[in-house]
């Protein structure tokens, strides 16, 4: 499999799951698809509001931003 066709499975993976987590609609699933595509996992959650999502949608993401961040400050332990 090449580099490409494994970053998008990964990306629907990463899209899929955060429907998922935080009760995503079709509509607002693509969109963050589309984002991921485009600027990458890492540069989506620094720049959420360039996503153009709703803002309970905004809240929820930046809630899991949060949450990443702890883990990734203490290594992984909690």
């Amino acid at each position: 499999m090449n580099l490409e066709k494994l970053r998008e499975t990964e990306y629907i993976k990463c899209v899929n799951l955060l429907a998922e987590l935080i009760d995503l609609d079709a509509d607002t699933t693509e969109k963050i698809h589309k984002c991921l595509r485009c600027m990458g996992v890492k540069n989506f959650f620094l720049h959420l509001e360039s996503a153009d999502l709703s803002p309970e949608t905004s809240e929820k993401l930046k809630s899991l931003k949060a949450i990443i961040e702890i883990f990734d400050e203490e290594g992984g332990q909690a």
